[in-house]
């Protein structure tokens, strides 16, 4: 090993961060605030083990979640020892149970030339199982079953396991699927994502040779973002370490977002008790944001309860104040957005520029106005909103419905949603309309279905009569109206409308697709809806080819959850409405709503200098407008910190009105009352109730002691109270 000058880690580091990093034996649990140079932790660290303490680097093991961290920390390592290439494991946990499994997988029945099972193979295996056990997709869909599935690997449960616990019907079907879904795999020789991590847990349990070789070899073994390590994961380290084992863990329990997959913020939370004697030590100077941001972010996330707390400072002074302004609806706030960002060209580049959504449906908006002004754009994590398969299925059935002739609509909707015409019976299509030298629909139109096998015939004959009922009346139809029609009668609505959150994030974009389609129609002078239909499709078209745009460096547009980890000069974060952020789907117990609250958060800490937020009054939602109330978050906002501009053109209930009339606020513009209870009450009044504690009137419906009320709680979420019952404490 080349001998190189020792580090100069107190210039480069901060006090705190050198007490991390000079830590001695033991656990020590590193709570890096945002923007607190975690990264610089972890890299100085294995750097000074190797050059002042003469820890052989092979001896150390450093773990993340992804593949590009983990390059990233590489490099930098490389640098601070000048040493490539680095013979210290810097890795993904799942990369680290692989190589484990690779070489003593035998003692847990996996054979060492198994196949990694992706998330399209593990999709199909479901389905077989499902068929294997008689239940139908749609009462299982094969998504919510792998989810289950691997929460279950996640914890560690086995099929036999998890049959014993599993409660209700549900769980009871999908004990049975889970332990067909294993015995495909093992008959395949394959192993799964969540398997690699389950089984790497089981081998180091039940083998200890193999366990206390390990401990030998690992003297140090540091962990970047700890806050997401699920229980797999957490046991994973357990296991290695020891519980007086030298293990640095590195995370942020405010920028927890992945309790949706498993992540357990309690591993933060409960580390001492985890790790008996362990070091806390707090990183609290931020390098990114002015102090502005860090107050207004850091307002907000203190009404979590479960957190350790911290204050971020910075040395990068106060800054500009954030800016909120409260858009009449989305297009309204996508045209501020785009025009705001645009004035700032001249002080940043547009790579520096980001706007956040909470839900990949957000997107559609601000790409057509991005494309409209012909500004370059980057989809951050995501599909573009054209490019998305279900998009592209509901298009291709408009393109179909318009050109009969269209064989290439017609093959790719023939069997879409599912209805079972399979390939074979496509071929048989294929050969007849060549035969009588017909497009694939007269084939199809014109065929005795009669000669085919009853369950294609009859497949074939509702998917004809699907498609002629859906051509009767369409030159009179108005666009919305056939799209609304169209994901109906296909079966579309029904198929996404599930407790799944990948499908209900699909039916949230056909529902956009409604959305877009009504603007059309608004926006479009056509007094025949068939050319109005081939308009539509022509701007889709345009829309889509967007490939002049895609290697430029422009703004980037992306949800709250692939902002994680990136930062730019300015950043607006857009649709903070109730419903949206915190999400409906969010289920509004405590701790949903915190980690609602901890993304909204994430995504303010992504700001350096410029941060926006910005709100509807109302929103289009498949088509049609829908009032929409602030989001309860930004009641949490410290004021102090916040400019306010809006809308000249506010609507309340179909009217333009005053900007007064608009959400409500403390400390803004007074609200004209909206009274109840004797004159007590008013939305945005801060509340306690007995049970559930403080929160804010949110909303208002009625009047007197039978008037409905709809209060956010701090701990409990959104409830709905009737007056006279409520109990309610004014604050």
């Amino acid at each position: 090993m080349p001998s190189n000058p020792a580090l100069d880690i107190e210039r480069d580091l901060n006090p705190q961060q050198v007490a991390a990093v000079t830590h001695g034996d033991g656990p020590q649990l590193v709570l890096a605030g945002a923007g607190s140079g975690k990264t610089r932790v972890i890299t100085y660290r294995i750097a000074w083990l190797v050059k002042e303490c003469q820890v052989d680097p092979s001896n150390i093991v450093a773990m993340t979640f992804t593949n590009k961290a983990a390059s990233e920390m590489r490099e930098r390592v490389e640098g601070l020892l000048d040493l490539q290439p680095l013979p210290t494991f810097v890795g993904t946990f799942h990369r680290f149970a692989l190589d484990l499994l690779r070489r003593h997988g035998q003692h847990v029945g996996v054979d060492r030339g198994f196949v990694i099972f992706d998330s399209a193979d593990q999709l199909s295996l479901v389905k077989k199982a499902l068929a294997e056990e008689n239940l139908s997709e749609s009462a299982f869909p094969p998504r919510s079953v792998l989810g289950t599935i691997s929460s279950a690997k996640n914890r560690l449960l086995d099929p036999k396991t998890y049959a014993s616990v599993a409660g209700n019907f549900y769980e009871k079907q999908v004990a049975k699927v889970y332990g067909q879904y294993q015995r495909f795999l093992i008959q395949s020789s394959g192993v799964d994502f969540d398997d690699m991590l389950r089984l790497a847990v089981q081998l180091l349990i039940t083998e200890e040779s193999v366990r206390d070789r390990l401990r030998s070899r690992i003297q140090h073994l540091l962990v970047d973002e700890f806050q997401d390590t699920n229980h797999a994961q957490m046991r994973m380290v357990q296991e290695i370490v020891g519980e007086a084992g030298n293990l640095t863990a590195v995370g942020d329990e405010d920028q927890g977002i992945y309790r949706w997959r498993g992540a357990d913020l309690d591993n933060v939370l409960n580390f001492e008790q985890t790790f008996p004697g362990a070091v806390v030590r707090v990183l609290e100077q931020n390098y990114r944001s002015t102090q502005n941001i860090l107050d207004i972010a850091g307002g907000l996330v203190e009404h979590n309860q479960r957190r350790r707390g911290k204050r971020l400072w910075t040395e990068a002074g106060e800054g500009s104040k954030a800016e909120l302004y409260r858009a009449r609806d989305d297009q309204d706030e996508a045209r501020w957005i785009v025009n705001t960002f645009e004035g700032l060209r001249d002080q940043m580049p547009l790579r520096e520029m980001g706007i956040l959504v909470r839900t990949n449906a957000q997107t559609r908006v601000f790409e057509e106005e991005l494309l409209k002004r012909q500004i370059p754009y980057e989809l951050v994590g995501g599909v573009r909103f054209y490019e998305r398969a279900e998009i592209k299925d509901v298009v291709a059935y408009l393109r179909f419905l318009r050109n009969p002739r269209d064989n290439f609509s017609l093959t790719r909707i023939l069997n879409r949603p599912p209805r079972g015409i399979g390939k074979a019976t496509q071929e048989v299509l294929v050969q007849m309309s060549a035969e009588h030298g017909h497009c694939l629909w007269d084939a199809l139109r014109l065929a005795e279905l009669g000669s085919l096998p009853a369950r294609s015939g009859k497949a074939l004959k509702r998917f004809r009569d699907l498609i002629q009922s859906l051509r009767e009346g369409m030159k009179e139809t108005p666009l919305p109206v056939l799209l609304e029609r169209l994901l109906d009668q296909t079966g579309y609505l029904a198929l996404y409308d599930k407790d799944d959150p990948e499908l209900r994030a699909k039916l949230e974009n056909l529902e956009e697709l409604v959305t877009a389609a009504q603007e059309f129609t608004e926006e479009t002078d056509w007094s025949d809806e068939e050319d109005l239909l081939v308009a539509f499709l022509d701007h889709i078209a345009l829309v889509s080819d967007i490939d002049g745009w895609r290697h430029e460096q422009g703004i980037s547009l992306m949800t709250l959850h692939s902002a994680k980890g990136l930062e730019f000069e300015a950043v607006c974060v857009a649709g903070l409405e109730d419903g949206l952020l915190p999400h409906f789907n969010s289920g509004g117990t405590q701790d949903e709503i915190e980690e609602e609250r901890r993304l909204l958060y994430v995504g303010m800490t992504r700001a350096k200098q410029r941060l926006f937020l910005t709100g509807c009054r109302r929103r289009r939602i498949a088509g049609r407008y829908q009032d929409q109330q602030e989001s309860p978050f930004l009641l949490e906002i410290p004021e102090k910190n916040l400019v306010i501009t809006e809308s000249p053109e506010l609507f309340y209930n179909g009217r333009t009105r005053g900007a007064h009339d608009f959400f409500g606020r403390r400390g803004a513009v007074e609200i004209e009352p909206e009274v109840v209870t004797g004159g007590t009450l008013r939305r945005g009044r801060r509340v306690r109730h007995p049970t559930l504690g403080e929160g804010v009137l949110m909303q208002l419906e009625g009047e007197g002691d039978n008037a409905k009320l709809t209060v956010f709680f701090d701990r409990s979420g959104k409830r709905k109270l009737v007056a006279k019952y409520a109990n309610l404490e004014l604050l």
